[in-house]
């Protein structure tokens, strides 16, 4: 847990076009949501750094964002999903990109798809899940953001907006998080750590 302790996170690129995508000499670890579930935060919160842009306005990343922990191994930040008043174009560029960092060679660890506790899974979560399984062999796991906003945090309760096709796949996989109550994300980089 010393490297996470240190100050030599950077912001290392901003890629709107896969011929700009970095080198991956390093382990990569990325993390997609909905626009406005608190990735970004999070993001800051693992680094312990304002590294990530945050906004109130959902949608504003159109770009695959590169963090990196010095020689060490990178956070990928997606652009958010779900957002509808984003161009059908910009959706098509985001979509394309990404699907075109899943499929290529590279040192992609693991998948964190992060979901609002508060919510739950939303179709549009469902469907990016099955896609990411359809183009990408690579380890899912489930972040819920923002617990501290529940009465009480269940995840049996929040699994069951799951539909029945992934609810089962999770049980080792889930993370709780809070940007107030930093457990969860200490949890989480620990988990980081051990996956290098």
């Amino acid at each position: 847990m010393n490297n996470f302790q240190n100050e030599s996170w950077v912001f290392l690129k901003e890629v709107y076009d896969k011929k700009n995508l970095p080198d991956h000499h390093l382990p990569e670890f990325a993390f997609w949501g909905r626009s406005n579930v608190g990735k970004s935060s999070l993001i800051n919160c693992i680094t312990k750094k304002k590294i990530a842009k945050t906004s109130k306005t959902p949608g504003r990343t159109r770009s695959i964002i590169f963090y990196e922990l010095k020689n060490k191994f990178r956070l990928v930040d997606f652009p958010g999903y779900g957002f509808s008043n984003i161009p059908e174009n910009d959706k098509f560029s985001m979509d394309k990109l990404i699907s075109s960092y899943l499929t290529q060679e590279n040192n992609l660890k693991k998948i964190f798809l992060l979901i609002d506790s508060r919510h739950g899974f939303k179709p549009i979560d469902n469907f990016i899940l099955n896609n990411i399984e359809e183009i990408s062999n690579k380890n899912i796991h489930i972040i819920f953001t923002k617990t501290d906003k529940l009465k009480k945090f269940d995840v049996k309760k929040l699994m069951e907006s799951c539909d029945s096709k992934n609810k089962n796949k999770f049980h080792k996989s889930l993370f709780s998080t809070s940007i107030k109550q930093i457990n969860g994300v200490v949890l989480l980089k620990k988990f980081l750590f051990r996956s290098l």
